[in-house]
């Protein structure tokens, strides 16, 4: 039996080194030193380049057990020499097969699937070799017959959590880690992020997608093509919802820092896996959470089409798909017999639809002829009013013993009606950032879409008429904002969510090519208040030199101490158990590293600012208030900056 992971691991991932192996030791290494220690580390397409004579691997040594498969270049004949040997081509460096599931003593589970997708080697069924750079059918077969993924079936779950009480959830079904060089298709769908990703999808691998239904991966890698794609987070049904989540993630190659023109894709991931065990909780739903591209369903659908047209399924062959017997367990609700879902009782036909099934009480009245929204009782007691509370009860408003309750007491409500008289709603004609508002200082907007507009602040943190000219024309700090009025960027409806934020992700992009061209590197944070008169979701975005890129983490930390903050260790999930209603401080630091705060008590507004202009050494510009320029200034910066973000525009 494969251990259970009982202790939170730290995982790095790293894009494909080609042959740079002296700059990979050294990457992990100083990862590992700064952020670390780490558990593991995986790499994520070819480690060697195609003309490599395998002589890299002279003198390297990784400080963290990594772990490497096919990717699509063939391996150097040195390597395969080595690789006869045993798995350990250098110290700490593993070469896991082109298709296995190997499973860490620590209980991390790594699924691999290395090489390429062609179709016709693929259709072919040859079997060219255990090290041949391509997806072979024997290669898919090897993986489905694996224990760790042939026994991930739902029927297999459900047998094991019969036979053992102790036995996993469902949630900590699968493995851990899933890298592949070719994507599954599917992933593109349902994202609201791929159409601003600048990823193609290509070179997908349709055979993969069962795999990835079967092995539920927590987190899904490739490195196919160039650039750098997050996807958003989709789930696996439980025993009672989506418990468990995959992220999938696309990473740039190490290889290219610093050898082609402009910034390179990011090319690491760093993140925390949680413990599973029996008594672990299962995650909870990410705020930025999609549904599953996977496990569409069977009614016809523009989605589900789609899906069926990406992996090459014929429409006149669809399927669908029938439900399949419930479990033993499980007990007809209508006729108190097993062996049908309630929906296929044969007692449901001949039932009335207006009355309600065998078993209903009202709540009520306790009768078991009629819903408890029909209670004759029910009806009575709204026209007589509330009932009296309790005997003993006391309100703590009033002091009055059994008389009403607090939310009913004079004292109350006469307090709440002053409140209510002396707030007034932050509308439009206050508003700072609703264009609605004629006082809104359009001049210094430099870019505006269909759900979001980008403008310089007022007062921007990045100084630009003094002796030093700005790195970035025009300074660069700017913000990005939502055009309809929203509180927070969490408080948008689910309906609007999917549009405003593709289109933010959109113009982060932008900014992070324009900044690029002036060695600079993008700060992104978010202050999230729904207390008070709340205000007009933004996130400010202010540019730091490249070779401070890795001090901006550090600098928040250290900050956050001396105001007397918290940092979430997980995020995502902080945020999305705070969800709408919450109130919070968001960083991404360069490289997309992202730090959170939740405010429960009073927060400094300039906090961000503070911590960036003492990094820049700028102090005293901490607050905006006191970097008011002209508006003749205000507008030179505006047309400057604008100038230079244009090319990066999407289009």
């Amino acid at each position: 039996m494969s251990p259970q992971q009982t202790e939170a691991l730290k995982i790095l991932a790293i894009g494909a080194p080609l042959s740079e192996l002296d700059l990979l030791a050294q990457k992990v290494t100083a990862i590992n030193s700064k952020h670390g220690p780490f558990d593991a580390c995986v790499v994520v397409g070819d480690l060697f380049k195609a003309d490599s004579d395998g002589s890299e691997l002279d003198g390297v040594a990784l400080p963290v057990p990594t772990y490497w498969t096919v990717g699509k270049n063939m391996l150097p004949q040195r390597v395969l020499e080595t690789l006869a040997k045993g798995p350990e081509v250098a110290p700490n460096l593993v070469y896991l097969g082109k298709s296995s599931v190997f499973t860490t003593a620590q209980g991390l589970k790594i699924a691999v699937a290395g090489g390429v997708y062609d179709p016709a080697m693929y259709e072919s069924g040859a079997n060219p070799g255990p090290y041949t750079p391509v997806i072979t059918q024997n290669s898919i077969a090897q993986l489905l017959s694996h224990k760790e993924i042939s026994g991930l079936s739902q029927d297999s779950m459900l047998e094991a959590a019969k036979e053992k009480a102790s036995a996993l959830p469902p949630a900590f079904h699968g493995v851990d880690i899933f890298i592949t060089t070719s994507p599954p298709p599917s992933l593109s769908l349902l994202s609201p992020s791929f159409p601003s990703s600048g990823i193609s999808l290509a070179t997908a691998a349709p055979p993969l997608a069962e795999l990835v239904k079967l092995s539920r991966p927590r987190y899904l890698f490739w490195a196919d093509g160039d650039g750098f794609w997050e996807r958003e987070p989709f789930g696996w049904p439980g025993s009672k919802s989506d418990e468990r989540w995959t992220r999938a993630v696309k990473l740039g190659a190490l290889g290219a820092v610093g050898k082609g023109p402009g910034k390179p894709a990011r090319w690491f991931y760093a993140t925390s896996l949680p413990p599973q065990t029996p008594s672990t909780k299962p995650p909870v739903r990410p705020g930025n959470a999609s549904p599953n591209p996977f496990t569409m369903p069977s009614g016809g659908g523009s989605s589900k089409r789609q899906a069926e047209d990406s992996n090459g399924v014929d429409g006149a062959k669809r399927i669908k798909s029938e439900p399949g017997p419930p479990p033993e367990d499980y007990t007809c609700k209508i006729c108190n017999v097993q062996g049908h879902w309630i929906q296929d009782c044969p007692q449901k036909a001949s039932m009335d639809p207006s009355k309600p099934p065998p078993g209903y009480v009202c709540n009520v009245c306790k009768s078991t002829e009629h819903y408890i929204r029909e209670c004759p009782q029910r009806e009575l007691e709204r026209v007589r009013g509330p009932r009296p509370p309790p005997a003993g009860y006391v309100c703590k408003a009033c002091g009055k013993a059994e008389d009403h309750y607090i939310k009913d007491c004079p004292v109350v409500k006469e307090r709440d009606a002053n409140r209510n008289r002396n707030k007034k709603d932050l509308g439009p004609a206050e508003c700072w950032f609703c264009l609605s508002n004629p006082k809104v200082t359009k001049h210094l907007i430099v870019g505006i879409g269909s759900e979001t507009y980008v403008t310089l602040p007022k007062g921007q943190l990045i100084p630009t008429h003094g002796k030093e000219k700005p790195l970035v024309p025009g300074g660069g700090h700017v913000l990005i904002i939502p055009i309809a009025h929203h509180p927070t960027l969490l408080s948008i409806p689910t309906a609007d969510a999917m549009e405003i934020i593709t289109e933010i992700e959109s113009y982060k992009s932008a900014l992070r090519q324009c900044y690029a061209q002036y060695s600079s590197v993008p700060v992104f944070f978010e202050v999230g208040r729904l207390a008070g008169r709340g205000g007009h979701a933004h996130v400010q975005v202010v540019p730091v030199p490249s070779d401070m890129a890795d001090k901006v983490f550090d600098a928040f930390t250290k900050a956050g101490k001396s105001y007397g903050l918290n940092w979430e260790d997980d995020p995502e999930r902080a945020l999305s158990q705070v969800g709408p209603a919450g109130n919070y401080f968001k960083v991404e630091c360069p490289g997309g590293r992202k730090m959170v705060h939740l405010l429960r008590n009073n927060f400094d507004l300039q906090f961000g600012r503070k911590v960036l202009a003492e990094l820049l050494d700028i102090d005293d510009r901490g607050n905006w208030q006191d970097c008011i320029q002209s508006d003749a200034e205000d507008k030179e910066d505006a047309l400057k900056f604008k100038a230079a973000l244009k090319p990066f525009l999407p289009k």
